[in-house]
């Protein structure tokens, strides 16, 4: 008895708190800033656009990419990542392309339309990061981005993934 109600004491403060739940921040932001990017690039262009194509376009340099580092970098299963590369080459968004030295690679491009859809998104962003600065204050805004890059940092050097996966 003395075990449940120690229990249900943590599972109380800790639901007091639940607003303030850095985890829940976390995925409450991500949920929120993806419905406001799917809306801001559906009112500024009618070019194709899924918030998912963003961890994929980004990471896409202006000399390609092969699909085994965008995978790495967009932090997707060569298989899962394997779909949504076919949508954006379907879209005309990016062009891939066989290594002619290693048969199982690709090299991965941006279109034009790709590169015009990035700056789309990319203007779009800037106008949200305005929106927060005056919020929040400058200083406080580059203080959370800091922070949020080191805590990134962080987890990536723990999930270093073996190069054969």
């Amino acid at each position: 008895m003395k075990k449940k109600k120690a229990i249900l004491a943590e599972l109380t403060d800790y639901m007091q708190n639940n607003e303030r739940n850095w985890v829940r921040l976390i995925a409450v932001t991500k949920r929120l800033t993806d419905g406001w990017m799917q809306r801001a690039m559906s009112a500024s262009t009618d070019m194709p656009f899924k918030t998912s194509f963003m961890k994929f376009l980004t990471n896409i340099s202006l000399n390609g990419i092969t699909n085994q580092e965008l995978a790495k970098r967009a932090m997707q299963p060569k298989q899962a990542m394997s779909r949504t590369v076919k949508e954006l080459e379907a879209e005309g968004l990016i062009n891939t392309e066989k290594s002619k030295r290693d048969g199982r690679s690709s090299k991965i491009t941006l279109t034009d339309e790709g590169k015009k859809l990035l700056l789309i998104a990319k203007r779009q962003q800037e106008k949200l990061t305005d929106t927060y600065k005056e919020l929040v204050g400058e200083e406080n805004f580059a203080i959370a981005v800091e922070v949020l890059y080191q805590i990134v940092a962080y987890h990536e050097s723990l999930n270093q993934p073996e190069e054969d996966e």
